[in-house]
């Protein structure tokens, strides 16, 4: 069992890169049932062939190497259907001709009562049904034939009864038993369909809430920081500190509401495109670069035998690292900070490289709940340093995890005294036009990355991308002092438009917008720079704080991300590391 085991899984593995479930469930069918029919007539026919050369010996013996034939075919070509018509055709034509010669009772029984158990599962309930009742007629009349020739032994009308009998007996169970099957299995994928609408809508719904809650939220919190307290008098404070307190114990209400919402990755909105991995890690890891200059160091090490391009979705592998890193980084305060990342090839075949990764970096105090996801927090002083943001320091590797069980991998974290290695592997589609990759690939990969410069904040150009009048209008209260200009568009086509007629240094993007929405836009303005040397941050302003938003804005191509409420000094120091960045 376990030897047929792997040769299942093996066989499954490879076709799961170019069919679906059902297919791929066909195509073993047809895979074991030409093995079996090789091994059963080869046994067979060369017992015969031993005792007396004989025809029968001899159909027995083709119909092996036919059975042998129909396995390299289907290997070849993926041709399930055709492989399976050839296969019940042989086995068929052979169990009607020992039932012809009249040779052995027992075995024309048994060879005829099988048919149905292998062509249902084959050609499925209506044309298995029409195929058996065929193969009966076909039956009946080579009992005509053999008994009108005098052939010896003759068949009685008992043993054509029975025979018959047999086979319909045998049918109706194997029937009965498919239809079962489908029958369940649809109620099972309706079931699993309801449930997993049930759980969008339910996503939706507090995605929804969290935006609605969160944009009143944050211009309380704006505007009370606007307000000037020393023109209150004791009583007028003190009320104005009660709504500023209350306000922010409803900001840790909607922040225990959002943490319901599960990360899920589906894998329909995966894009699969050809992608560079070496630049697609690369660009991700500069983010974190340019963030934390002064204190972070990031080798990537890639193995020269790894292609550069494969098949996937890059948007996923840049969410994996995005998540990964952000967490050692919450999770050390040391001045010099070292992650180097190492990534091997550790197998590959015709269709797929399963890649390894490895990522060393300073020890990190990890747990693992029933589920098998990792959890933890940093050391006490990190949180004493940001003692009214508790849930930022808290580390959750979920969304890496279920990205890498995607990909066919699982994620493990192991801890020593001074040092933590996360290690996982992927499979990745190999990309069929793709060399491996060049030596000079990391100096041609850092031309793909955005341009260095520095702008002071006060003489900057900035757009800003908002749906909701009120929201734009405290933004701009919040902004007109720091900033030089403030442009506005209402949505991501209006952004596009301003994009191509004006130069912005940096643009404020919202999530949630009519005609086109900020993930969308972003992409769209991502596009337009990869023709010119040009690049304009992008910071996220979003309502929405779910599990995963932060790493799809990132890998979207925005380069940092803001949740709403937010103190208009964490937006400014954002600003200020985009634009201040020296070379």
């Amino acid at each position: 069992m376990e030897l047929l085991s792997k040769f299942l899984n093996r066989l499954s593995g490879r076709l799961e890169q170019q069919a679906d479930l059902q297919i791929i469930n066909k195509t073993i069918i047809v895979h074991g049932l030409s093995l079996i029919s090789f091994i059963a007539f080869l046994a067979y026919g060369a017992i015969l062939f031993y005792k007396e050369t004989s025809l029968l010996s001899l159909v027995l013996l083709t119909a092996s190497l036919l059975s042998f034939a129909n396995m390299l075919l289907l290997s070849f070509t993926r041709r399930y259907r055709l492989c399976g018509i050839l296969i019940t055709g042989m086995i068929g034509l052979v169990s009607l001709f020992i039932l012809y010669i009249g040779r052995n009772n027992a075995l024309e029984m048994f060879l005829v009562a099988l048919f149905p158990v292998i062509i249902i599962p084959i050609y499925g309930l209506l044309r298995g049904q029409l195929a058996t009742f065929l193969y009966i007629i076909l039956v009946v009349a080579v009992i005509v034939i053999h008994n009108y020739y005098d052939r010896i032994p003759s068949y009685g009308l008992d043993f054509t009864i029975g025979l018959i009998g047999v086979c319909l007996i045998v049918f109706l169970l194997v029937y009965l038993y498919e239809y079962i099957s489908g029958y369940s299995r649809q109620r099972l994928e309706k079931s699993i369909l309801e449930s997993r609408n049930d759980s969008r809508q339910k996503d939706d719904f507090i995605s929804k809430l969290s935006h609605q809650i969160r944009t009143p939220l944050n211009n309380l919190t704006v505007v009370s920081n606007l307000i000037n307290k020393s023109k209150l008098d004791s009583e007028q404070r003190d009320m104005f500190e009660t709504i500023i307190a209350s306000t922010n114990n409803l900001i840790n209400v909607v922040n225990n509401i959002v943490k319901v919402s599960e990360v899920k990755i589906e894998k329909e909105l995966s894009a699969q495109v050809s992608f560079d991995l070496f630049s697609t890690i690369n660009n991700t890891l500069k983010l974190f670069r340019d963030q934390h200059k002064e204190r972070l160091n990031i080798d990537l090490i890639i193995s020269k035998n790894i292609r550069s391009y494969f098949i996937g979705d890059p948007i996923r592998i840049k969410q994996i690292f995005l998540n990964i890193i952000e967490n050692i980084i919450k999770s050390e305060t040391r001045e010099n900070l070292e992650i180097i990342i190492e990534v091997d090839q550790i197998r590959e075949n015709e269709f797929v490289s399963e890649l390894e990764f490895a990522i060393n970096c300073p020890s990190l105090q990890i747990d693992r709940d029933e589920f098998g996801n990792f959890y933890g927090k940093p050391d006490p002083d990190s949180i004493a340093l940001g003692a009214d943001k508790l849930d930022e320091f808290f580390l959750d590797f979920t969304i890496a995890r279920k990205i890498i069980q995607y990909y066919k991998g699982d994620l493990d974290i192991i801890s020593e005294e001074n040092k933590t290695l996360l290690r996982f592997s992927i499979e990745l589609k190999k990309d069929a036009r793709s060399a491996l990759r060049k030596p000079e690939a990391e100096k041609e990969s850092n031309k793909l990355l955005p341009g260095k410069r520095k702008i002071d904040l006060q003489n900057a150009s900035i757009l800003l991308v908002e749906d909701n009048a009120i929201n734009q209008k405290i933004i701009i209260l919040s902004l007109k002092n720091a900033v030089k200009n403030i442009d506005i568009a209402h949505h991501g086509k209006e952004a596009l438009d301003k994009f191509g007629t004006s130069k912005y240094d940096l643009i404020l993007m919202d999530i949630q917008m009519p005609v086109m929405n900020g993930i969308i836009a972003t992409k769209k303005i991502r596009e337009l720079e990869s023709a010119t040397n040009a690049h304009t941050p992008i910071i996220a302003i979003t309502a929405n704080a779910l599990s995963g938003d932060k790493e799809t804005c990132l890998a979207a191509g925005m380069n940092d991300y803001i949740s709403k409420p937010f103190h208009v000094d964490i937006l400014v120091q954002k600003m200020k590391n985009l634009l201040e960045v020296n070379d």
